[in-house]
């Protein structure tokens, strides 16, 4: 029998960030992109000079529960553990503390666009993005990047539904690979929004979401070799895909996968 040799793969390092800032900023725009996705312009002094660590960055946004609420923000002492500075808070005056990617950064005028999938009234980020109006109050928090491959990446597969959308139309945007194949899952043929042409529009129909996605990652004709892969979105269907992305040889070191939402459990 021929021996096999084992070669050891080398992890994609994710980008990282110490010391983030904590600070107040105000939306200056609304505009709806789609039926259900609506676009903030947000903007505060500290954009200026803010520097994303990754195509895929994104931010703590911490939303007042309703206008009448005064923005109180947790200390900015540079704490990693945000949630307990936020849980800190008296109850009556707490933020909601949801996170969401930097769309556009455009450090000249100090602003940044958000973009909210707005479904009814399920939950804080929606909510606020129904209500916001130009002057609305919120806060940011720092924090990261997510999109981690490796420098000889060739064929890459990016997956995700519309709560990752903006993060994958900044990926594409911003960065290349020989060989990219991209999926994203939307209600209907309205939420298409102008991106890359390879992406593959999968119209979700009213079927649970997550399963159309499925049945077009598996049935889809892929590289032999995919040297990173990028999935985000239901938590469910993430873990789903990754397992068909491993049995189909991708190593687990070569997935960056996160799940934005659970179904059942109130979204943004």
């Amino acid at each position: 029998m021929a021996e096999r040799t084992v070669h050891r793969v080398r992890p994609p390092q994710r980008p990282r960030r110490t010391g983030a800032r904590v600070f107040a900023a105000e939306v200056t725009a609304v505009r709806d992109l789609t039926p259900h996705m609506r676009r903030l312009t947000i903007s505060a002094a500290e954009f200026a000079d803010y520097a994303p660590a990754g195509p895929d960055e994104y931010l703590g946004l911490l939303l007042p529960r309703d206008e009448s609420v005064p923005l109180v923000l947790p200390a900015n002492d540079g704490t990693e553990n945000i949630r307990a500075a936020v849980a800190a808070i008296p109850e009556e005056e707490r933020p909601d503390l949801r996170w969401y990617t930097l769309r556009n950064h455009r450090p000249e005028a100090r602003e940044i666009d958000v973009d909210f999938v707005v479904h009814g009234d399920e939950g804080p980020g929606t909510r606020f993005a129904g209500r916001a109006r130009v002057g609305s109050a919120l806060g940011i928090r720092e924090c990261t990047a997510l999109y981690a491959p490796l420098p000889e990446t060739h064929a890459r597969v990016i997956i995700g539904d519309e709560s990752s959308l903006p993060a994958i139309a900044r990926i594409l945007e911003a960065t290349y690979a020989p060989e990219t194949h991209a999926f994203i899952e939307i209600a209907d043929a309205a939420e298409k929004q102008d991106l890359a042409d390879a992406v593959t529009w999968i119209e979700r129909r009213g079927e649970v979401p997550g399963a159309r996605l499925q049945q077009a990652v598996e049935a889809a004709e892929l590289p032999e070799v995919i040297d990173y892969a990028w999935v985000c979105g239901e938590r469910l269907a993430v873990q789903e895909i990754r397992r068909h992305l491993v049995e189909r040889g991708v190593s687990k070191d070569r997935i960056t996968f996160s799940g934005y939402w659970r179904l059942g459990e109130a979204r943004g």
